[in-house]
């Protein structure tokens, strides 16, 4: 049996950490969801949360990056080229939208409007959740299919 090369090794470990990150995110997801499931608002819960999501998305997003896209967009691969190209759209979006999310929803609003804070927290983390499906089914498997072609071709 041929031994993978180290830049092969690399690129599946690149895959299965950026998997590792995908289930922390959606560990931190689920504990946010916990909290808004409860009747009575625990806002100091949520803030401290949300803010360690924040950090953890944008490390994961900026790895991701320059991981995954940058990778995918230099292969000279037509269909994982389109596909990267419209991801890293949408994935732009990502810290933004969470960005927003923060800011409209100060520890005071949370307290008066805790089930508009419910519903928008619930549609965020199934966005998410939605997002974190369709980079490991789609995108992530493109990437297998150029490495697996790159290591058929050496």
């Amino acid at each position: 049996m041929l031994l993978a090369s180290p830049a092969i090794r690399e690129s599946f470990g690149v895959i299965s950490e950026l998997c590792a990150e995908h289930r922390a995110l959606e560990a931190h997801a689920a504990q946010l969801l916990e909290i808004v499931a409860a009747p009575v608002p625990d806002a100091a819960a949520v803030a401290a949360l949300r803010w360690g999501l924040a950090q953890a998305l944008l490390d994961h997003c900026n790895r991701e990056d320059l991981l995954i896209y940058d990778r995918l967009l230099s292969s000279g691969d037509a269909i994982a080229t389109n596909i990267a190209w419209r991801y890293r759209q949408e994935h732009g979006l990502l810290g933004p939208t969470f960005a927003n999310y923060i800011a409209a929803w100060p520890v005071g609003r949370i307290n008066r409007e805790w089930e508009r804070f419910r519903a928008e927290t619930e549609a965020l983390m199934a966005g998410l959740a939605e997002r974190i499906e369709r980079e490991e089914q789609v995108l992530y498997s493109h990437v297998e299919r150029i490495i697996a072609r790159r290591r058929a071709a050496a």
